[in-house]
């Protein structure tokens, strides 16, 4: 059952004081997109797109007077790829080209014009300036009220909808939407926070199949060579999410899961290596999040071989692929799959939170590797994944994983590994504190809350703290704001007196000191994990240890990291053969550990002198 939100005006107001300190987007809290309707032209003879538009408006307060939507305005010249404060230009053509294709030179001569615009089927006065369409409303609006704006426009754009031939030479229209480039050919709220329903048709040459989000509802051959086809979205989506695939396609079919339509879009020249690839692996990776996470959102699951795109791209109901010689691989095809759930269907609300799509993409793509491969397998895959995102944290120390106010929305994953590896550690740092159960009922309740709508980092802390009957407010604070990472010095030894392995641990960053619980697993003759060793730290690792052979199980205890210099002992039947550091890497954390060796001091001879 899909959920349709309608914010009050009070609830709307209470929404814009959150955002004080979100991205920098100019938001409009007195209204609300409900769908958007394009009817665009597109022909072989030039570039050139002829659009007509509705979009239903609900007004959730009072007063307001205009409503303003991104669009890219047509420029004679080459647009500069900065503004004048210093931020990209999402309306300037690229300067930088694909994979293996030279240089592109900016033309000019793209942009779009706007020749009408009409509220409630009457001509409006409008605006288009800074890229921005401004109508004037012809009434006062009520809270409640609704209103229908249509408008009518045409032009090149000048990217967010790649159109060119492949490498084959097909000629194709793909869209590139992400972040904030749909601007270039629709007119929308281009902001993530912005979710609307969506009909999408299009009128091309009829060698073309056409593809956008949501199911099919019509496709009709015209005269002249023509063929209309007609898509319907009946989940809200957001801009970014906004796909249109117009090319020569090989389609198959690949049947239903829980009534969910698995098709492959794919390039006919590579159509066995790309349809077996997703053929393979779509339905297993689909029942894993469904079983995991919660309902799949959307009437379809298609996955398009794409002209432009490099590695993938989430968009809703429709993921697009870089095409290569062995087909797309099961762990970016598990990536993009999970940004199903986390980035479109449960959408970060500013582009600060951006963490929520794409650090939960790579640890969910993790976390099934987990459910396919088995426990060692992830880890390894973890270790890899921490040490990049580390290693960007050191070099960084004032980057942090959430934003502060992003102004520069090109800049959103500019500092990419501490979003996409840093975001999957701070997932797998919170598994480690509150225990693997906790764990998944966090991620589904939060999941059950923000299914089609949009929420803060804030939010998802909330569904964690009640899933797991913790305050983790001082643990998302240093994995998501602060910059830098924990750095941990260490050494242990035995005391063969009093049976007791003693761990001394220096915090040797030069910020101030972090909290965190650190694993320590120590292995050695006779020891025996008792089914609740672990589970006092809230990890997963009792269940682990409880197999292993009692000869030499190791015991997973907890150091509660909270100083800069602590000794922490814990017993143990004998020397150990060995004592583990951090054993699951559950923690963000650059450490050494070692032995510590015995001193000894050399024994000075007494002399006493002899009586007579």
């Amino acid at each position: 059952m899909k959920r349709r939100v309608f914010l009050t005006a009070a609830a709307a107001i209470a929404c814009v004081a959150a955002q004080l300190s979100a991205d920098t987007y100019v938001r409009q809290p007195g209204l609300r997109v409900a769908h958007y309707g394009f009817d665009i032209t597109v022909g072989d003879a030039s570039d050139e797109l002829a659009i007509r538009e509705t979009v239903e408006v609900q007004f959730v307060a009072a007063g307001v007077t205009s409503i303003d939507l991104d669009l890219c305005r047509f420029a004679a010249q080459p647009r500069a790829p900065l503004t004048p404060d210093n931020r990209h230009d999402p309306c300037a053509e690229p300067s930088r080209a694909g994979r293996g294709a030279p240089p592109p030179t900016p033309t000019g001569g793209k942009g779009m014009t706007v020749s009408a615009v009409t509220v409630d089927g009457q001509p409006a006065t409008f605006t288009h300036e800074n890229d921005r369409v401004r109508v004037a409303l012809s009434r006062a609006f009520k809270a409640g009220d609704r209103a229908e704006i249509g408008l009518t426009y045409h032009g090149v754009p000048a990217t967010g909808l790649l159109i060119g031939n492949n490498k084959y030479g097909d000629r194709e229209f793909f869209s590139d939407p992400w972040p904030d480039k749909v601007r270039n050919y629709l007119a929308v709220i281009d902001h993530p926070s912005a979710k609307a329903r969506t009909t999408t048709t299009v009128t091309a040459p009829r060698q073309y199949q056409v593809i956008a989000n949501g199911r099919l509802t019509e496709e009709t051959d015209l005269p002249g060579g023509l063929r209309r086809t007609v898509w319907t979205e009946g989940t809200p989506i957001c801009s970014w999410q906004m796909s249109l695939g117009i090319a020569p396609f090989a389609v198959a079919h690949f049947g239903e899961y829980h009534g969910i339509p698995l098709s492959a879009w794919v390039y006919p020249q590579e159509k066995d290596v790309s349809i077996n690839a997703f053929r393979a692996y779509t339905q297993p990776i689909l029942e894993f999040y469904i079983d995991h996470i919660g309902p799949y959102s959307y009437e379809k699951l298609a996955q398009v071989e794409a002209n432009g795109v490099g590695g993938g791209m989430e968009l809703a109901s429709d993921i697009f692929y870089g095409y290569g010689a062995t087909g797309p691989g099961r762990q970016l095809i598990a990536h993009e799959m999970a940004h199903q759930w986390f980035g479109d269907s449960a959408t970060e609300n500013d582009w600060d939170d951006v963490w929520l799509s794409e650090g939960f993409a790579t640890y969910f793509a993790l976390l099934y590797q987990e459910f396919q491969d088995g426990h060692d397998a992830f880890l390894d895959s973890v270790r890899r994944s921490k040490t990049q995102a580390l290693q960007y944290a050191l070099a960084q120390p004032t980057s942090t994983i959430v934003h502060d106010k992003l102004a520069d929305v090109s800049q959103v994953i500019a500092n990419n590994a501490q979003i996409y590896q840093g975001g999957a550690q701070v997932l797998h740092n919170i598994r480690g504190v509150i225990g693997t159960t906790a764990f998944w009922s966090g991620i589904r309740l939060y999941y059950q809350r923000f299914q089609n709508g949009n929420a803060t980092t804030a939010d998802f802390r909330h569904a964690m703290e009640e899933a797991s009957g913790k305050d983790l407010e001082w643990l998302f604070s240093e994995l998501l704001s602060r910059g830098g990472a924990l750095q941990v010095k260490g050494t242990w030894r035995f005391d063969p007196a009093r049976k007791m392995v003693e761990v001394t641990l220096d915090q040797t960053q030069s910020s101030d000191v972090y909290r965190m619980p650190i694993e320590i697993a120590i292995t050695a003759p006779g020891n025996v994990a008792a089914s609740g060793t672990a589970a006092a730290s809230g990890t997963a690792a009792a269940s682990r240890t409880a197999a292993t052979s009692p000869a030499a199980a190791p015991v997973v205890q907890v150091a509660d990291l909270r100083e800069r210099h602590q000794v922490f002992t814990f017993p143990s039947s004998a020397e150990p053969a060995s004592v583990t550091l951090d054993p699951n890497a559950w923690a963000m954390m650059q450490a050494t550990f070692e032995k510590k060796q015995p001193t000894f001091e050399k024994k000075q001879p007494t002399f006493e002198k002899k009586r007579p």
